[in-house]
């Protein structure tokens, strides 16, 4: 009894991370319809959920990074400059160094696990699951990323992207992050689909 209670929150964060994921492919696919336009409210207020998201993909990476997951110094380094050294997130975060009650950063820890699994299946999402607006039915060109460095830097192009998309027509937003952004949002929405539809059988 006690487990279904923990995995039942659990759950509903998963079942809202594809949700989130299909609103933001949504208003994507929208800006890509009208590429000269900006987005109406509705679409920029969908991508304001997903840069919320995107927040918390970016503190579970934080909080679940290994210094033994580096493979070189240089990449360490940057690491600990770019995101360590910077304690803000705590706070940000309601954790504190200082005592009392401290809230486990679960749907941080999810959000972070769901995207690295949707950015590794990305390249091998079949052709009919494909909805970007191109030539080609596949993201098989999109590399994976390997390392907490090209992990860190495609969490950043996710938010870039989607915070201009939100701010400016879809022609002024460079193709190819676009593309790979819209094709992250597809993945991550059809892996909660996905799991849930096996659920049901």
């Amino acid at each position: 009894m006690a487990e279904s209670l923990d995995v039942q929150p659990a759950l509903r964060v998963f079942i809202a991370l594809g949700e989130i994921a299909e609103e933001a492919r949504w208003a994507l696919a929208k800006g890509l319809r009208q590429r000269d336009q900006p987005l109406p409210p509705a679409e920029q207020k969908r991508l304001s959920l997903a840069l919320g998201h995107l927040s918390d993909v970016r503190e579970g990476f934080t909080l679940t990074l290994r210094a033994s997951a580096v493979s070189s110094l240089s990449e360490l380094r940057d690491l600990v400059r770019h995101v360590l050294i910077d304690w803000s997130w705590l706070s940000e975060l309601g954790l504190s160094w200082q005592g009392g009650p401290v809230e486990v950063p679960t749907s941080q820890v999810i959000a972070f696990a769901h995207a690295t699994t949707a950015l590794g299946v990305l390249p091998h999402l079949p052709p009919q699951l494909i909805t970007f607006p191109s030539s080609g039915r596949t993201y098989a060109d999109i590399p994976v990323p390997h390392t907490p460095g090209e992990l860190l830097a495609r969490i950043e192009e996710l938010e870039q992207v989607v915070w201009e998309a939100g701010e400016r027509p879809a022609s002024d937003v460079e193709a190819d992050a676009l593309r790979r952004t819209y094709g992250f949002f597809e993945a991550s929405a059809w892996l909660v689909s996905d799991h849930l539809r096996r659920m049901m059988h």
